[in-house]
Protein backbone atom coordinates (compact mmCIF):
# COMPACT_ATOMS: atom_id res chain seq x y z
CA UNK A 1 0.00 0.00 0.00
CA UNK A 2 2.56 2.61 1.06
CA UNK A 3 4.44 1.77 -2.38
CA UNK A 4 1.34 2.38 -4.27
CA UNK A 5 0.94 6.23 -2.38
CA UNK A 6 4.62 6.83 -3.52
CA UNK A 7 4.55 5.90 -6.56
CA UNK A 8 1.08 8.26 -7.04
CA UNK A 9 2.73 11.12 -5.51
CA UNK A 10 5.88 10.73 -7.38
CA UNK A 11 3.55 11.26 -10.66
CA UNK A 12 2.09 14.27 -9.64
CA UNK A 13 5.02 16.39 -8.61
CA UNK A 14 6.27 14.92 -12.33
CA UNK A 15 3.46 16.29 -13.74
CA UNK A 16 3.80 19.53 -12.00
CA UNK A 17 7.05 19.86 -12.76
CA UNK A 18 6.42 19.23 -17.03
CA UNK A 19 3.49 21.53 -16.58
CA UNK A 20 5.61 24.37 -14.77
CA UNK A 21 8.55 24.19 -16.85
CA UNK A 22 8.23 23.45 -19.66
CA UNK A 23 9.98 19.85 -20.33
CA UNK A 24 10.67 18.91 -23.65
CA UNK A 25 10.33 15.30 -24.22
CA UNK A 26 11.85 16.05 -27.81
CA UNK A 27 8.56 15.51 -29.91
CA UNK A 28 7.39 18.75 -31.33
CA UNK A 29 3.95 17.02 -32.54
CA UNK A 30 2.74 15.76 -29.32
CA UNK A 31 -0.26 18.28 -27.30
CA UNK A 32 0.18 18.76 -24.13
CA UNK A 33 -1.85 15.86 -22.60
CA UNK A 34 0.00 13.38 -24.78
CA UNK A 35 3.72 14.67 -23.30
CA UNK A 36 1.81 14.75 -19.87
CA UNK A 37 0.52 11.22 -20.08
CA UNK A 38 4.12 10.18 -21.73
CA UNK A 39 6.13 12.03 -18.68
CA UNK A 40 3.78 10.02 -16.38
CA UNK A 41 4.36 6.17 -17.82
CA UNK A 42 7.95 7.12 -17.74
CA UNK A 43 8.04 8.00 -14.38
CA UNK A 44 5.47 5.05 -13.10
CA UNK A 45 8.73 2.41 -15.59
CA UNK A 46 11.42 4.50 -13.70
CA UNK A 47 9.56 3.15 -10.41
CA UNK A 48 9.03 -0.03 -11.19
CA UNK A 49 12.47 -0.73 -12.06
CA UNK A 50 13.66 0.74 -9.16
CA UNK A 51 11.78 -1.58 -7.02
CA UNK A 52 13.33 -4.96 -8.74
CA UNK A 53 15.19 -6.60 -5.90
CA UNK A 54 18.16 -7.99 -7.79
CA UNK A 55 18.43 -11.95 -7.81
CA UNK A 56 21.09 -13.48 -5.73
CA UNK A 57 23.47 -15.69 -8.01
CA UNK A 58 23.26 -19.27 -7.46
CA UNK A 59 26.95 -20.70 -6.95
CA UNK A 60 27.63 -22.52 -10.31
CA UNK A 61 27.84 -26.04 -9.90
CA UNK A 62 31.42 -27.76 -12.10
CA UNK A 63 31.13 -30.79 -13.76
CA UNK A 64 32.65 -33.40 -11.99
CA UNK A 65 34.08 -36.03 -14.06
CA UNK A 66 33.34 -39.41 -13.42
CA UNK A 67 36.88 -41.97 -12.08
CA UNK A 68 37.32 -44.34 -14.66
CA UNK A 69 36.21 -47.92 -14.28
CA UNK A 70 39.46 -49.93 -13.21
CA UNK A 71 39.65 -53.53 -14.91
CA UNK A 72 39.09 -56.66 -12.60
CA UNK A 73 41.46 -59.08 -13.24
CA UNK A 74 40.93 -62.26 -11.96
CA UNK A 75 43.36 -64.46 -10.12
CA UNK A 76 45.10 -66.99 -11.99
CA UNK A 77 44.67 -70.54 -11.19
CA UNK A 78 46.83 -73.03 -9.56
CA UNK A 79 46.93 -75.73 -11.40
CA UNK A 80 46.19 -79.08 -9.28
CA UNK A 81 48.50 -81.75 -9.39
CA UNK A 82 48.63 -84.99 -11.51
CA UNK A 83 47.93 -87.18 -7.69
CA UNK A 84 46.50 -85.86 -4.53
CA UNK A 85 44.66 -87.77 -2.21
CA UNK A 86 41.93 -86.21 0.54
CA UNK A 87 41.66 -88.18 3.85
CA UNK A 88 38.16 -89.07 4.55
CA UNK A 89 37.99 -91.88 7.20
CA UNK A 90 39.15 -95.10 8.63
CA UNK A 91 38.64 -97.91 10.14
CA UNK A 92 40.16 -99.04 13.40
CA UNK A 93 40.86 -96.26 15.56
CA UNK A 94 44.55 -95.99 17.25
CA UNK A 95 44.78 -97.96 20.57
CA UNK A 96 42.24 -100.80 19.30
CA UNK A 97 42.24 -103.66 21.36
CA UNK A 98 42.65 -107.38 20.14
CA UNK A 99 43.34 -110.40 21.04
CA UNK A 100 46.85 -112.09 19.98
CA UNK A 101 46.19 -113.87 16.70
CA UNK A 102 43.34 -112.03 16.19
CA UNK A 103 42.39 -110.93 12.11
CA UNK A 104 40.89 -107.64 11.58
CA UNK A 105 40.72 -105.41 8.03
CA UNK A 106 42.44 -101.63 8.65
CA UNK A 107 41.07 -99.50 5.74
CA UNK A 108 41.36 -96.15 4.78
CA UNK A 109 38.72 -94.07 2.63
CA UNK A 110 40.80 -91.42 0.36
CA UNK A 111 39.22 -89.18 -2.21
CA UNK A 112 40.89 -88.51 -5.63
CA UNK A 113 41.25 -84.49 -5.86
CA UNK A 114 43.96 -84.79 -8.01
CA UNK A 115 43.65 -84.11 -12.18
CA UNK A 116 44.94 -88.04 -12.73
CA UNK A 117 42.69 -91.14 -12.71
CA UNK A 118 44.12 -93.42 -10.16
CA UNK A 119 44.56 -96.55 -12.25
CA UNK A 120 44.93 -100.51 -11.19
CA UNK A 121 48.32 -100.40 -11.48
CA UNK A 122 48.35 -97.53 -8.01
CA UNK A 123 49.00 -99.56 -5.27
CA UNK A 124 49.37 -99.51 -1.25
CA UNK A 125 52.70 -100.74 0.00
CA UNK A 126 54.36 -101.63 3.22
CA UNK A 127 56.84 -98.96 4.70
CA UNK A 128 57.86 -99.60 8.09
CA UNK A 129 57.04 -101.05 11.22
CA UNK A 130 55.27 -104.05 12.43
CA UNK A 131 53.42 -105.34 9.29
CA UNK A 132 51.27 -107.89 11.10
CA UNK A 133 50.70 -110.36 8.75
CA UNK A 134 49.38 -107.88 5.58
CA UNK A 135 50.81 -107.82 2.19
CA UNK A 136 53.77 -106.49 0.82
CA UNK A 137 52.06 -104.65 -1.70
CA UNK A 138 48.22 -104.55 -2.69
CA UNK A 139 47.42 -102.90 -6.31
CA UNK A 140 43.82 -101.01 -6.53
CA UNK A 141 40.99 -103.79 -7.81
CA UNK A 142 39.51 -100.51 -9.93
CA UNK A 143 40.20 -96.92 -11.34
CA UNK A 144 39.08 -94.28 -9.34
CA UNK A 145 38.64 -91.04 -11.05
CA UNK A 146 39.04 -87.73 -9.63
CA UNK A 147 36.50 -86.65 -7.50
CA UNK A 148 35.82 -90.35 -6.28
CA UNK A 149 36.49 -92.13 -3.68
CA UNK A 150 38.49 -95.39 -2.56
CA UNK A 151 38.70 -97.76 0.65
CA UNK A 152 42.49 -99.24 0.81
CA UNK A 153 41.81 -102.12 3.13
CA UNK A 154 44.79 -104.39 4.35
CA UNK A 155 43.94 -107.54 6.13
CA UNK A 156 45.88 -108.33 9.04
CA UNK A 157 46.01 -110.23 11.98
CA UNK A 158 47.26 -109.49 15.55
CA UNK A 159 50.70 -110.78 16.91
CA UNK A 160 50.78 -113.25 18.98
CA UNK A 161 51.77 -111.55 22.53
CA UNK A 162 50.74 -108.86 24.58
CA UNK A 163 52.06 -105.36 23.39
CA UNK A 164 51.56 -102.27 21.29
CA UNK A 165 52.12 -102.64 17.19
CA UNK A 166 52.06 -100.21 14.81
CA UNK A 167 52.94 -100.58 10.84
CA UNK A 168 53.17 -97.75 8.76
CA UNK A 169 52.05 -98.03 4.54
CA UNK A 170 52.29 -95.81 1.81
CA UNK A 171 50.65 -95.35 -1.55
CA UNK A 172 52.54 -95.12 -5.08
CA UNK A 173 51.33 -94.41 -8.53
CA UNK A 174 52.10 -96.41 -11.26
CA UNK A 175 55.41 -95.03 -11.85
CA UNK A 176 56.42 -96.27 -8.39
CA UNK A 177 56.31 -92.18 -7.11
CA UNK A 178 54.92 -92.09 -3.47
CA UNK A 179 51.97 -89.44 -3.16
CA UNK A 180 50.53 -90.84 0.12
CA UNK A 181 52.98 -90.85 2.85
CA UNK A 182 52.29 -92.06 6.84
CA UNK A 183 49.34 -93.80 6.52
CA UNK A 184 49.06 -96.40 9.62
CA UNK A 185 47.40 -98.97 11.83
CA UNK A 186 48.29 -99.18 15.44
CA UNK A 187 46.79 -101.80 17.81
CA UNK A 188 46.91 -103.01 21.03
CA UNK A 189 47.50 -106.56 21.99
CA UNK A 190 45.74 -108.05 25.29
CA UNK A 191 47.57 -110.70 27.44
CA UNK A 192 45.26 -113.18 28.06
CA UNK A 193 44.28 -113.76 31.50
CA UNK A 194 45.99 -115.06 34.43
CA UNK A 195 49.18 -114.60 32.47
CA UNK A 196 52.10 -112.92 34.01
CA UNK A 197 54.37 -110.18 32.30
CA UNK A 198 57.99 -110.26 32.98
CA UNK A 199 60.80 -108.10 31.81
CA UNK A 200 64.55 -109.43 31.78
CA UNK A 201 67.49 -107.82 31.30
CA UNK A 202 70.26 -109.94 29.24
CA UNK A 203 73.93 -108.74 28.99
CA UNK A 204 76.66 -110.62 26.45
CA UNK A 205 78.67 -113.73 27.89
CA UNK A 206 82.01 -112.14 27.63
CA UNK A 207 83.96 -115.42 27.02
CA UNK A 208 81.95 -116.15 24.03
CA UNK A 209 81.66 -112.63 22.48
CA UNK A 210 84.08 -110.52 20.83
CA UNK A 211 85.21 -109.28 16.98
CA UNK A 212 86.78 -111.48 13.99
CA UNK A 213 88.38 -109.83 11.44
CA UNK A 214 88.82 -110.49 7.72
CA UNK A 215 92.90 -111.27 8.74
CA UNK A 216 91.87 -114.28 10.58
CA UNK A 217 92.29 -112.58 14.12
CA UNK A 218 89.59 -113.05 17.42
CA UNK A 219 89.86 -110.24 19.84
CA UNK A 220 87.58 -111.62 22.80
CA UNK A 221 85.87 -109.50 24.36
CA UNK A 222 86.68 -106.19 22.05
CA UNK A 223 83.50 -104.91 20.48
CA UNK A 224 84.39 -103.28 17.44
CA UNK A 225 82.66 -103.33 14.04
CA UNK A 226 83.83 -101.27 11.19
CA UNK A 227 87.23 -100.95 8.70
CA UNK A 228 90.60 -101.02 10.71
CA UNK A 229 94.18 -98.87 9.92
CA UNK A 230 95.09 -101.42 7.62
CA UNK A 231 91.83 -102.20 5.84
CA UNK A 232 90.77 -105.00 7.36
CA UNK A 233 87.05 -105.52 8.04
CA UNK A 234 85.76 -106.33 11.55
CA UNK A 235 82.51 -108.14 12.62
CA UNK A 236 80.83 -108.26 16.20
CA UNK A 237 79.67 -111.55 18.01
CA UNK A 238 77.09 -111.37 20.92
CA UNK A 239 76.20 -114.05 22.90
CA UNK A 240 73.16 -114.13 25.07
CA UNK A 241 72.23 -116.58 27.99
CA UNK A 242 68.55 -117.35 27.81
CA UNK A 243 67.90 -119.65 29.81
CA UNK A 244 66.13 -117.79 32.26
CA UNK A 245 63.21 -117.55 30.07
CA UNK A 246 61.14 -120.34 29.95
CA UNK A 247 60.91 -122.28 26.48
CA UNK A 248 57.20 -122.46 26.45
CA UNK A 249 56.94 -118.24 27.56
CA UNK A 250 55.30 -115.88 25.18
CA UNK A 251 58.31 -113.01 23.71
CA UNK A 252 56.05 -109.98 24.02
CA UNK A 253 58.97 -107.25 23.43
CA UNK A 254 62.63 -106.90 22.78
CA UNK A 255 64.36 -103.83 22.74
CA UNK A 256 68.30 -103.12 22.36
CA UNK A 257 70.00 -101.07 23.90
CA UNK A 258 73.40 -99.91 23.97
CA UNK A 259 75.67 -98.54 26.81
CA UNK A 260 79.21 -96.23 26.58
CA UNK A 261 79.25 -96.22 22.39
CA UNK A 262 81.39 -94.45 20.62
CA UNK A 263 82.97 -94.73 16.59
CA UNK A 264 86.39 -94.30 15.22
CA UNK A 265 86.29 -91.88 12.07
CA UNK A 266 82.81 -91.58 10.54
CA UNK A 267 81.81 -95.14 9.77
CA UNK A 268 78.13 -94.40 8.39
CA UNK A 269 79.69 -92.68 5.93
CA UNK A 270 82.38 -94.41 4.84
CA UNK A 271 80.94 -98.10 5.03
CA UNK A 272 76.56 -97.53 4.77
CA UNK A 273 74.50 -99.83 6.98
CA UNK A 274 75.32 -101.12 10.17
CA UNK A 275 72.95 -104.43 10.59
CA UNK A 276 72.47 -107.00 12.96
CA UNK A 277 72.12 -110.78 11.34
CA UNK A 278 71.28 -113.95 13.99
CA UNK A 279 74.17 -116.80 13.93
CA UNK A 280 74.39 -119.97 15.47
CA UNK A 281 78.08 -120.16 15.86
CA UNK A 282 79.76 -122.64 18.66
CA UNK A 283 82.87 -121.41 19.92
CA UNK A 284 84.00 -118.12 18.56
CA UNK A 285 86.76 -118.32 16.53
CA UNK A 286 88.17 -116.61 13.20
CA UNK A 287 86.22 -118.83 11.22
CA UNK A 288 82.96 -117.24 11.79
CA UNK A 289 83.92 -114.20 10.28
CA UNK A 290 81.42 -113.89 7.66
CA UNK A 291 82.16 -113.48 4.08
CA UNK A 292 79.94 -112.95 0.84
CA UNK A 293 75.81 -111.48 0.36
CA UNK A 294 74.33 -111.31 4.04
CA UNK A 295 70.66 -112.11 3.80
CA UNK A 296 68.32 -111.30 6.64
CA UNK A 297 68.60 -108.63 8.68
CA UNK A 298 67.16 -108.68 11.84
CA UNK A 299 67.61 -104.61 12.46
CA UNK A 300 69.25 -101.97 10.00
CA UNK A 301 71.08 -98.62 11.47
CA UNK A 302 72.21 -95.79 9.77
CA UNK A 303 73.75 -93.70 12.50
CA UNK A 304 74.45 -93.94 15.68
CA UNK A 305 71.37 -91.53 16.78
CA UNK A 306 69.68 -94.71 15.39
CA UNK A 307 71.81 -97.31 17.39
CA UNK A 308 71.83 -95.88 20.59
CA UNK A 309 67.79 -95.08 20.62
CA UNK A 310 66.15 -97.67 22.66
CA UNK A 311 63.93 -98.99 19.97
CA UNK A 312 61.70 -102.43 20.28
CA UNK A 313 62.66 -104.78 17.11
CA UNK A 314 59.42 -106.73 15.97
CA UNK A 315 62.14 -109.22 13.81
CA UNK A 316 64.66 -109.50 16.66
CA UNK A 317 61.06 -110.38 19.05
CA UNK A 318 60.38 -113.48 16.54
CA UNK A 319 64.07 -114.71 16.25
CA UNK A 320 64.45 -114.63 19.88
CA UNK A 321 60.69 -116.55 20.41
CA UNK A 322 62.25 -119.21 17.91
CA UNK A 323 65.20 -119.48 19.83
CA UNK A 324 63.57 -120.41 23.31
CA UNK A 325 64.49 -124.21 23.25
CA UNK A 326 68.42 -122.77 23.28
CA UNK A 327 70.72 -122.07 25.70
CA UNK A 328 71.97 -119.18 23.95
CA UNK A 329 71.10 -116.54 21.45
CA UNK A 330 73.67 -115.44 19.23
CA UNK A 331 73.92 -112.71 17.12
CA UNK A 332 76.31 -110.63 14.23
CA UNK A 333 76.90 -106.99 13.85
CA UNK A 334 78.67 -106.13 10.64
CA UNK A 335 78.75 -103.49 7.82
CA UNK A 336 78.42 -105.26 4.38
CA UNK A 337 77.99 -102.36 1.79
CA UNK A 338 81.32 -101.79 2.10
CA UNK A 339 83.69 -103.97 4.35
CA UNK A 340 86.73 -101.49 4.23
CA UNK A 341 86.86 -97.68 2.30
CA UNK A 342 90.30 -98.68 1.27
CA UNK A 343 91.22 -95.12 3.17
CA UNK A 344 94.03 -96.48 5.49
CA UNK A 345 92.28 -95.03 8.71
CA UNK A 346 89.74 -96.67 11.03
CA UNK A 347 86.19 -96.42 10.53
CA UNK A 348 84.31 -98.27 13.41
CA UNK A 349 81.20 -98.32 15.78
CA UNK A 350 82.83 -99.38 19.52
CA UNK A 351 79.91 -101.20 21.72
CA UNK A 352 80.34 -100.59 25.82
CA UNK A 353 78.16 -103.10 27.16
CA UNK A 354 74.80 -104.02 24.57
CA UNK A 355 72.16 -105.29 26.30
CA UNK A 356 68.67 -107.43 25.23
CA UNK A 357 65.88 -105.71 26.96
CA UNK A 358 63.38 -109.02 26.95
CA UNK A 359 59.73 -108.73 27.73
CA UNK A 360 57.95 -111.47 28.13
CA UNK A 361 54.91 -113.71 29.12
CA UNK A 362 54.26 -116.78 30.91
Amino acid sequence: MKKKTTILISTILMMSIVLACGFSFGDTGLSDTEKLQTAVAATIAANQSSQVVPTVGQPTLQPTTAPAKTAVVPPTATPLPCNQAQFISETIPDGTVFNAGQDFDKSWRLKNVGTCTWNTNYKMIFADGNKMGGPSSKNLTISVAPGEQYDFLIDQTAPNSAGTYKGFWQIVDDQGKIFVHNLWVEIKVKAPAGDVIKTITLNPVTAESGSVRSGGTLHSGLLNVGDTETNLGSQVFLSFDINGIPDDATINEVKLKFNDNDTLGDPFASLGYLRIYQQDYGTLDAGDYFVGTALGALVRWGSMAEVNAITAYEDVRSSIQSKLSSSRYKIRLQFNDTTTDGANDGDMVRFGTPQLIIKYTE
